[in-house]
């Protein structure tokens, strides 16, 4: 016998395109790495007002590591591989299965030189899917954990620094942003990009060497009066975990994403905000 047809809007996708009132899920292109994807897929569960199973929220992820070149590689180079095709197909896919949002859960790839192209391209193909930009979730983070905050540090990719990403997002909202000196910035990098005991390379569990080091770099920017760090890179939080490091808030990028992603979609269903 035939199984019955999908009646369940956020699972109608399965028998077809779904129609715009239909969508509901929220896409995670993951892959950038692989478990800074996963870790956002736990965050909207944590982040979730939910009390059964039932409750939770449709999620789809995707996840196609060996097709996305580096983004920092490409932005710094462009005659690199670029990370763009294999990117828009990912999203192509999200809007297919009826994906109302999506995350990117890498800070570097919402610089202007990919995060435009990627908006620009779902436009062009007049995809219902929407994008949402992890800085624009960290700023409102900080705004909640931390709102009072003048000074907010930043630890991210050499990339993201560089091309000043966080800090012109902060800067907008009226914030002076924080970045570490050439040395502690060196060894943010290679905690995050080392091959012998970076975050990509070691993710679970993540080396004790990364998170010595981020710890350093955190109170580093504390030091320098940062009353909120982001952890502007989303191998971080898989090191550091934690809301706060001696009383002051450690805004988790991750976590900021996946808010930003409830809030757009299913407002109603957004937990109480609480720390990190």
């Amino acid at each position: 016998m035939p199984a019955p047809p999908v009646t369940d809007p956020a699972l109608s996708a399965l028998n077809g395109a779904p129609s715009p009132d239909e969508r509901s899920a929220i896409g995670v292109l993951g892959g950038l790495g692989p478990y800074a994807g996963l870790g956002l897929v736990r965050a909207v569960f944590d982040e979730t007002d939910a009390h059964a199973d039932q409750e939770h929220l449709p999620v789809t992820l995707v996840s196609y590591p060996g097709r996305i070149p580096d983004r920092a590689t490409w932005i710094a180079d462009a005659s690199a591989p670029s990370p763009l095709p294999a990117m828009l197909e990912v999203l192509r896919r999200l809007d297919d299965a009826g994906c109302a949002v999506a995350g990117v859960p890498c800070n570097t790839a919402h610089a202007p030189a990919l995060f435009d192209r990627l908006v620009a391209g779902l436009a062009a193909e007049d995809r219902a899917l929407r994008l949402v930009h992890i800085v624009d979730a960290i700023v409102e983070r900080v705004r909640e954990v931390a709102p009072r905050a003048e000074r907010v540090g930043v630890l991210a990719t050499t990339s993201s620094v560089e091309n000043r990403l966080h800090q012109i997002g902060l800067e907008a909202a009226g914030v002076e942003a924080v970045v570490p000196n050439p040395e502690h910035q060196a060894r943010v990098q290679e905690s995050i990009y080392g091959r012998a005991w970076g975050l990509k390379a070691q993710s679970a569990p993540p080396d004790p060497r990364a998170r010595a080091v981020l710890l350093d770099a955190a109170d580093h920017l504390i030091g320098r009066g940062a009353e909120a760090v982001i952890l502007g890179c989303t191998e971080l939080p898989l090191a550091v975990p934690e809301p706060e490091r001696g009383g002051v808030p450690l805004v988790n990028s991750t976590r900021a994403l996946a808010r930003a992603l409830i809030r757009a979609s299913h407002p109603a269903r957004l937990r109480a905000g609480r720390g990190g």
